[in-house]
């Protein structure tokens, strides 16, 4: 598990037309914002496709000893700006905090995503806990 100060690699991935339309499909929300370019820009990414790729699952580093699972506790969600779709997305996950309670180690990670131009679209704050396999506690 990592400590506070530390962060869990970063993550891009582009958003295509494609991409975004076949999200769209999954979940049913054919929404024309989510399909249509208007004055404002390209179509936006759905949110809930945002969310998923702001857990730090995601990240390429995230690692789970066997037997280990993180279970989210708390979550706090604030949307900056749209995501449009062509743009290239980079989420960074910080550990902004760790404690333990009740005997169980505690994460909150700060995942923040921006586009490729720098503009600020999500900012997550989500509180994990972690049951199983070996701990050795916090220091």
């Amino acid at each position: 598990m990592l400590m506070k100060g530390e962060a869990f690699e970063a993550l891009e991935f582009l958003v295509t037309e494609e991409f975004n339309e076949n999200y769209l499909h999954a979940v049913e929300d054919l929404h024309p914002r989510y399909m249509q370019t208007t004055e404002a820009g390209p179509p936006m990414v759905h949110a809930a496709l945002l969310i998923v790729f702001s857990n730090h699952t995601r990240s390429p580093s995230f690692h789970l000893d066997p037997g280990m699972a993180a279970i989210q506790t708390h979550d706090d969600l604030a949307y900056e700006n749209p995501g449009r779709v062509g743009r290239t997305f980079r989420v960074t996950f910080d550990v902004i905090e760790t404690y333990e309670k009740r005997g169980r180690p505690y994460q909150v990670v700060e995942a923040s995503i921006v586009d490729d131009r720098s503009t600020p679209v999500l900012t997550r704050r989500t509180t994990y806990t972690y049951t199983g396999g070996p701990y050795p506690g916090i220091s």
